[in-house]
């Protein structure tokens, strides 16, 4: 049976599978890019369906059930957790913009160098 576990940093993984480099042929940056804006989707998502479970917890419930201590703070700790989903979904749109840039500097990089190897022949 394949091993399993976490890579050290933290990452699933299973012994057979193969890098998604090794898979697509694409660049690592590329993969990285492109895999943040799917979790940052991810996060969107999840942000969203907290809003509107906190939504409809508040319309539902009763205001007797509202005083109530213990569900004063389950509702606020979705709005804690819905601004924190929020907030990395934001810090991952950032990151997402700085490996573009970064992409399309590598990219330049390789221009150049095939141009200086081109020039050697």
């Amino acid at each position: 049976m394949p091993r399993r576990g976490r890579s050290p940093g933290g990452a699933l993984y299973h012994a057979s599978m193969t890098s998604p480099a090794q898979t697509t042929g694409n660049k690592p940056l590329t993969i990285a890019r492109t895999k943040t804006q799917k979790v940052r989707d991810a996060l969107e998502v999840a942000g969203a369906e907290l809003a509107l479970t906190h939504e409809v917890l508040t319309g539902a419930l009763p205001d007797a059930a509202l005083d109530d201590a213990l569900v004063a703070r389950a509702l606020e700790q979705n709005l804690e957790v819905e601004e924190k989903v929020q907030k990395a979904a934001d810090e991952l749109e950032t990151v997402t913009q700085l490996l573009k840039a970064e992409e399309a500097h590598s990219e330049e990089l390789e221009k150049v160098i095939e141009g200086l190897v081109e020039a050697k022949k």
